[in-house]
């Protein structure tokens, strides 16, 4: 049950007494927008702020969230906020209840290692490893003799994973991008 404090006016004006009724409850608290913050630090701040938390998965998904987790939304009653965090690995949805819009895999077959390397910028932020260069064919490094020209002019002949492929938790934890190289001059297997 809810309840409301009231407050009891009496005022006097020349003799004659008046009575009202007014309205005395207090403001909720602000609390800043938290996205972008980890989840714990989150409800850490909504509990100094003397509101109480919960948490839901801002994916379509029904995980339970975690303290490490990342909050990408958060709805604010007067007593109490509602976040809604994803995974630490994951970019948020665009509206809380959406898929993670994770990013692709760009193609870079076919550009050098320094054109690979820049298309795949923003995909490498993300990620908690980078791409690493494999021989296109066995038994060349692309490390290895520096008379087959620097790392960064040779040809990214294949990729791995595939063109469009949604770089998802598997590939943020687990695999590595490979880009398979060969050095200037010298043709794809």
């Amino acid at each position: 049950m809810r309840t409301s404090l009231r407050t009891i006016s009496l005022v006097i004006i020349g003799g004659t007494m008046a009575v009202g009724c007014g309205n005395n409850a207090e403001s909720p608290p602000d609390l800043a927008p938290q996205k972008g913050q980890v989840l714990g630090a989150a409800q850490e701040q909504a509990r100094l702020a003397g509101l109480s938390s919960s948490a839901h998965d801002a994916t379509e998904s029904d995980r339970a969230p975690r303290a490490d987790w990342s909050v990408c939304f958060q709805s604010q009653q007067k007593k109490s906020v509602e976040f809604a965090a994803v995974h630490k690995a994951e970019p948020c949805p665009d509206k809380d209840g959406n898929p993670v819009p994770w990013l692709k895999m760009p193609k870079v077959t076919g550009l050098t290692v320094s054109g690979a390397r820049s298309a795949l910028a923003d995909v490498e932020k993300s990620l908690t490893k980078g791409s690493r260069l494999v021989g296109a064919r066995p038994g060349v490094n692309p490390y290895a003799n520096p008379a087959d020209g620097e790392p960064d002019s040779w040809l990214v002949c294949s990729q791995q994973p595939a063109i469009g492929t949604a770089l998802d938790s598997r590939w943020q934890a687990e695999e590595e991008i490979e880009l398979h190289v060969i050095q200037p001059g010298i043709p794809c297997p």
